[in-house]
């Protein structure tokens, strides 16, 4: 056996994926927002694309997911999440194989060891209307005729994949519409075999359609008639000349065929088979709830409201995906809010003079432990001055309303006499550093506090 080759996907490009939407995508980490085209960006949040532009699976896309799941590192999915992700796309691949799972489901119920039946056609003899006096003979001859011209029918490629069988002589009998004239199988090949009574027959190896076998399980149909041009009038279509042979243009599923004791279509059904259908409904039985008498018909229909369970549990896991999503996208929102306004508290309260910038962390520490209306109550306004004195302020006012801290004030005005001369900076932008500077002594900072308090 040669080894299998690695299945080749086509490679999307940077752009293309950019383009794609958010719903070609297995996950979607949270801290993104929306564009116009409600795709999240930064684009790098999303991760392991499986669907096209046109929004179909790319098996090779999805398998390839399947294995880089288990090692990323993209934020928000833990080994919980990632398991959980691996059996979701897990039940995508097998949705878009239907026709593996049916191949394994099955076989052991067909209705032989393949798909394609050996079918008896016509048989020799001398065969009558039941309502009629019509009246056919069908001699060994005959029988040969009709495999002989099916030979030449199929070198001609009158039908791509065989004669077709329908239902019912549908359109002999004038039908026009699809549903009645669609057909149940194809004639792939033909032969003849002899029967113990001295007749012969013409068997056709068919392949069913998935509808058809259906039926013939069910016992809707279980006979057969052919449908065929006698050799004088049947001719070539590749010449226009005489064919000298039956054609065997087709054949139908019907509950009468006009031949009569020919073998029943699902009469192949063998032992082995039968065996192994009944060993699968034994198996399955527990697990669907079953008798381990149940029939075919059960087993199906337990199989199929399990699996429209599992399509409505996918939906709702989606939109479970889906809402958390949002909730870890609103709660980093809040958080960045949060931050912003813990920002914009600490700004007021060093424009209102109740802290210096080196108090910030302090000051939020009692608005948390307190609450704001309380740390107001030890922080007052303009406990810390917000502007200078002296040329640019009103000196005399605050050395009368706060004469206890006019030493540190003055080392202030002289720390920021020479940053305006150093940095140039204007005189209230100096006093705002130089007051930070010298505050930043705990000694004179205490000291500064205690002055504004008994002031």
């Amino acid at each position: 056996m040669l080894p299998e080759e690695p299945e080749v996907y086509a490679e999307w490009t940077t752009a293309f994926v950019n383009d794609l939407p958010d719903s070609s995508f297995l996950y979607i980490a949270p801290g993104g927002e929306k564009d116009d085209d409600g795709r999240t960006k930064p684009r790098g949040l999303r991760y392991f694309p499986y669907r096209d532009a046109s929004g179909k699976v790319d098996l090779p896309h999805l398998r390839n997911a399947i294995a880089r799941i288990p090692q990323s590192t993209a934020p928000g999915l833990d080994k919980e999440k990632m398991a959980s992700l691996q059996a979701k796309a897990r039940k995508m691949l097998d949705a878009e194989r239907p026709e593996e799972a049916a191949a394994e489901f099955a076989a052991p119920v067909a209705l032989g060891e393949t798909d394609d039946r050996w079918v008896e056609l016509a048989r020799s003899g001398s065969h009558f209307g039941r309502a009629s006096e019509r009246k056919v003979d069908l001699g060994p001859d005959d029988i040969e005729s009709m495999a002989r011209g099916y030979k030449v029918i199929q070198s001609e490629r009158w039908f791509s994949t065989g004669a077709p069988v329908g239902y019912n002589h549908a359109s002999i009998n004038g039908a026009v519409d699809p549903e009645s004239t669609k057909a149940a199988g194809r004639i792939v090949d033909v032969q003849v075999r002899a029967n113990d009574d001295g007749t012969v027959s013409l068997y056709g190896l068919i392949r069913w359609t998935d509808e058809a076998r259906g039926r013939i399980r069910a016992g809707e149909f279980d006979g057969f008639s052919i449908e065929a041009v006698p050799s004088d009038h049947a001719r070539s279509k590749k010449t226009g000349e005489p064919l000298g042979e039956w054609a065997l243009i087709g054949g139908t599923l019907t509950n009468e065929p006009f031949v009569a004791g020919m073998q029943a279509v699902a009469a192949s059904e063998t032992p082995t088979t039968v065996r192994k259908s009944m060993s699968l409904i034994k198996l399955l039985s527990a697990p669907l709830s079953l008798d381990e008498r149940a029939t075919e018909a059960q087993v199906v229909s337990s199989v199929q409201a399990l699996s429209e369970k599992a399509a409505r549990a996918d939906v709702l896991a989606e939109a479970l995906d889906s809402v958390t999503t949002d909730r870890d996208e609103l709660r980093v929102k809040f958080s960045d809010l949060e931050a912003k306004e813990t920002d914009r508290m600490l700004d007021r309260a060093c424009e209102d003079g109740r802290i210096s910038a080196s108090q910030r962390d302090r000051y939020l520490r009692h608005v948390r432990a307190l609450g704001e209306e309380d740390a107001h109550d030890r922080y007052p306004m303009n406990l810390v001055p917000t502007s200078p004195v002296g040329d640019a302020g009103n000196e005399s006012a605050r050395a009368t309303s706060a004469p206890a801290i006019t030493g540190i004030d003055n080392e202030i005005r002289a720390l920021a006499d020479t940053i305006v001369s150093d940095d140039g900076l204007s005189s209230a932008a100096a006093y705002a550093r130089a007051m930070q500077t010298v505050l930043s002594d705990p000694t004179k900072l205490a000291a500064y506090e205690a002055a504004s308090f008994n002031s």
